[in-house]
C-alpha cells in the first residue's frame, strides 16, 4: 500500500477513515513505540475505539467538543482517535498553562468533557458551562490493561465527516484573551495528503512525539505516522529534547522524521551525526548557515503555514548554495495567492499579502464573528462556492520557479521620509548574507550620524532630528559582520531607500513569549553596574584565572560586557537555550562534555568553574555541586518551549 495513492479515498472520509485504512493494510505493524513497549495498528485501534464507547456512554455526541489535559503521551492519539470516532473535537487543556487561562478556554469552547490522566483541577472545572463537567480518566491500563470490550471489527462509516470540527487551538489574541482556531477534518485528511506527496512515501516512518498538542505540528507529527502508515514514537518522559540530548534521542530511537524550530535546529551539535534523519524547519524563519550546516547531510525542509490554514501551507527541500531559503510550493490542495490591498493579484515578483485557500482553510474563530469576518473571506479564486480564503497577514513574493519567498509582517510597515518600507524586505535581504542568523529593522529618531538609543519598554524614541531607518543584526555561529559589510551587500540588493542608515550588531535578539523578535525591547548594551562606590562591579578583567577563562566565555554566549563570579546566569537573562550554547561552547574550548543537570547546579562563574575543574581532575561532575546552588531563590531559569515546532 502506497500512501500517496491511498490517502483520504473515498467521499465523505474523515481523519479516522485514514487510520483505519493503515489498521486493514498493516495490523501487525507498530502504530506506537513508548517506553511501556509497542502497540500495533490494530491494537490501537480497538483501544480507541474501547474509549470512544466509555465517551458515548458518558454523554459525548457528535459535534461536542471536550478538553484533554493529557500531553506527551502514548494516551494522547488513544484520547484523539476515540474524540474522531465518536464525531467530536479536542479542545487542549494542559496542565502546564494557568488555571484562568484553561477556565476561559473550557466556558468559551462550550466543553462538558474533560479525558484526563490526572486529577482534575477544580478551578478549570469550575468554568464549565452550568458548572458541569464530567471527567473520563485514562490510565496506563488504557493502553496496556485488558480491553473493555470483546474484540469487534471496525465500523466503516465515522460520526466526523470532512467538514465537521476535528479541533480547537487557542492562540494570543490582540486583544489579549485566547483566540480559538476552528479547524475540521478535510484539513487534517488534505494534510496527510500533502505530506505523502512533499515528503514521498511515508509508510514505515518513525516520527518523534516532540511537539506539544497546543500547537498544531503536533497534528503535523500524527500526519505523518498513524495517518500514513508510519510509527510515532514517544519518548521518555523529563529527557531533554535539545541540543546533545536531542541529537542521542534521535539516534537511539532510530528517528527518520523530526519537526521543530530553526533555534532547535541550531542546538543539535555537528560533530554528532543523525544520518537518515528528515529534519522540518517551521514557525520562524530558517537562516541560510543552517542549510550549510545539514543541507547536505539530511533532508532538511523549510515550512510555512498558519493554524487558521491547516498547519501547513508550502514546504520546500533545501540545500546549500540556494541563498535565502524559501519557503517552497504550495502543498497538493493548497492555493497560495499574493494580493495587495485591494485585493487585486499582485504581478509575479512584487510582495503581497498571502491569502490561503483550499481544504486546509479553518472555519473561523470561536464566538468571533468580527474576527472571522475580518482574517476569512470569500475565496473568488477556488471552484467550490462557500469556501473561504484566510489572509494571513504575512507578505511574500512569488519567485520565478513558482516558489515563494518570506518577507515578513504586513503590519509592521514603515514609513521614513516619505518612503513606505516593509521591515521584512529589508530583514530578508540580511538574511541572505551567509553570517546572518536573524535580523530586525526599524525606525528610530535622530540626526544622520549619531549615536541614538533604539526604542525600548518605558523609552519611546527620541524627539527631534529625521526618522531613519535600523537594523539590528545576530551573526551567525562563528560568523563575522560589521556595518560597512551589511550596507554593502544590502546596496547590491536593494534600492537606496531601503538600505538602513544605521546597524546595531547584538549576541542576540530579544523574543516575545511567542518566539517572535520583541521590537520593543530592542536596547543598547546594559551599562555596567555601579558597584555603589562609583565604579562598576567586578568586571572580567578583575576576575583571576581559570574564572576569568570562565566568564569570558559565559559572556560572550550572552552577550554581555560585565559579568561577577556569582552572578545567577538565569539573573542575566539567560534562557535554557542559553545553556546548551554554553554547553557547546564549553566543550569546543577544553573538550569537557556536561550534561544539561551540571549547569542546572552551577549557574555561576564561580559554580561552573569549580565543577569544570572537578571534571578535570578525573571527578564525577554530575551532582557533585550542592544540590540547587546555582539557583537562587524565585529565580528559576526561563524555558525555552516549542512554539509552531519551534523554540522560544
Amino acid at each position: 500500500m502506497t500512501g500517496g495513492s491511498r490517502a483520504g479515498e473515498g467521499p465523505g472520509a474523515g481523519a479516522v477513515a485514514l487510520f483505519r485504512q493503515w489498521v486493514r493494510a498493516v495490523p501487525g505493524r507498530d502504530a506506537l513505540v513508548h517506553p511501556g513497549g509497542r502497540t500495533t495498528y490494530a491494537e490501537l485501534a480497538r483501544r480507541a475505539g474501547d474509549l470512544a464507547t466509555r465517551l458515548t456512554r458518558a454523554g459525548v455526541r457528535p459535534g461536542d467538543t471536550v478538553g484533554v489535559t493529557t500531553e506527551r503521551s502514548p494516551l494522547l492519539p488513544v484520547a484523539v482517535l476515540a474524540l474522531w470516532t465518536a464525531g467530536a473535537a479536542y479542545v487542549p487543556l494542559p496542565a502546564s498553562h494557568p488555571a484562568p487561562r484553561n477556565r476561559a478556554v473550557l466556558q468559551e469552547a462550550g466543553v462538558r468533557t474533560v479525558i484526563t490522566d490526572r486529577e482534575p483541577d477544580p478551578a478549570v472545572l469550575s468554568g464549565a458551562p452550568g458548572g458541569e463537567v464530567t471527567c473520563v480518566r485514562l490510565t496506563a491500563r488504557t493502553l496496556n490493561g485488558p480491553a473493555a470490550a470483546p474484540e469487534r471489527p471496525a465500523p466503516e462509516e465515522d460520526a466526523a465527516g470532512p467538514e465537521d470540527l476535528a479541533y480547537v487551538l487557542h492562540t494570543s489574541g490582540s486583544s489579549g484573551a485566547p483566540k480559538g482556531v476552528r479547524i475540521p477534518h478535510r484539513a487534517v485528511v488534505n494534510l496527510a495528503r500533502g505530506l505523502h506527496q512533499v515528503y514521498g512515501d511515508l509508510e514505515g516512518a518513525r516520527v518523534l512525539q516532540f511537539a506539544p498538542f497546543t500547537f498544531d505540528v503536533w497534528i503535523w507529527e500524527l500526519a505523518m505516522s498513524l495517518l500514513s502508515g508510519g510509527t510515532l514514537v514517544v519518548p521518555r518522559p523529563g529527557v531533554p529534547l535539545h541540543g546533545p540530548e536531542l541529537s542521542r534521542t534521535l539516534r537511539e530511537l532510530d528517528i527518520s522524521h523530526l519537526s521543530g524550530a530553526a533555534s532547535l535546529l541550531a542546538t543539535l551539535p555537528q560533530d554528532e551525526p543523525i544520518p537518515g534523519t528528515t529534519l522540518t524547519s517551521g514557525g520562524e524563519p530558517l537562516p541560510e548557515y543552517l542549510v550549510r550546516r545539514w543541507g547536505n547531510r539530511v533532508r532538511l525542509f523549510n515550512a510555512y503555514g498558519p493554524t487558521e490554514a491547516g498547519v501547513c501551507a508550502t514546504m520546500g527541500r533545501c540545500r546549500p548554495g540556494q541563498g535565502t531559503p524559501g519557503i517552497g510550493h504550495p502543498l497538493p490542495g493548497v492555493a497560495v495567492h499574493l494580493l495587495d490591498e485591494r485585493g487585486a493579484a499582485v504581478p509575479d515578483g512584487e510582495p503581497g499579502e498571502i491569502h490561503i485557500g483550499g481544504p486546509g482553510v479553518g472555519l473561523g474563530y470561536l464566538d468571533r464573528p468580527a474576527d472571522t469576518r475580518r482574517q476569512f473571506v470569500p475565496d473568488r479564486f477556488g471552484p467550490l462556492p462557500g469556501r473561504l480564503l484566510y489572509r494571513t497577514g504575512d507578505l511574500a513574493r512569488r519567485l520565478p520557479d513558482g516558489s515563494y519567498l518570506f518577507l515578513g509582517r504586513i503590519d509592521g510597515q514603515l514609513n521614513v521620509r516619505g518612503y513606505r518600507i516593509e521591515p521584512g524586505e529589508v530583514e530578508a535581504a540580511l538574511l541572505r548574507h551567509p553570517d546572518v542568523s536573524a535580523a530586525a529593522v526599524t525606525a528610530t529618531r535622530g540626526a544622520p550620524g549619531t549615536s541614538v538609543p533604539p526604542p525600548g519598554p518605558g523609552r519611546p524614541p527620541q524627539d527631534g532630528g529625521t526618522d531613519r531607518l535600523t537594523a539590528y543584526v545576530q551573526a551567525a555561529p562563528g560568523g563575522t559582520v560589521t556595518a560597512a559589510v551589511l550596507r554593502r551587500h544590502l546596496a547590491a540588493l536593494l534600492p537606496a531607500h531601503l538600505v538602513p542608515s544605521s546597524f546595531v550588531l547584538v549576541e542576540r535578539l530579544p523574543l516575545t513569549a511567542h518566539g517572535k523578535i520583541d521590537r520593543t525591547a530592542l536596547a543598547p548594551p546594559a551599562a555596567p553596574r555601579d558597584d555603589g562606590r562609583g565604579g562598576p562591579a567586578c568586571r572580567r578583567g578583575a576576575v583571576a584565572g581559570r574564572e576569568r577563562d570562565v566568564a569570558e566565555l559565559v559572556a560572550a554566549v550572552l552577550g554581555l560586557d560585565d559579568i561577577t563570579p556569582d552572578d545567577d546566569f538565569a539573573d542575566l537573562g539567560a534562557t535554557s537555550l542559553d545553556m546548551i550554547r554554553i554547553q557547546a561552547a564549553v566543550r569546543a574550548r577544553w573538550g569537557t562534555r556536561l550534561g544539561a543537570a551540571d549547569l542546572m547546579d552551577a549557574r555561576t562563574v564561580r559554580l561552573l568553574t569549580a565543577l569544570l575543574d572537578r571534571t578535570r581532575n578525573g571527578a564525577r561532575a554530575v551532582g557533585t555541586a550542592p544540590p540547587g546552588a546555582g539557583r537562587a531563590a524565585g529565580h528559576p531559569l526561563p524555558a525555552v518551549r516549542t512554539v509552531k515546532g519551534g523554540l522560544q
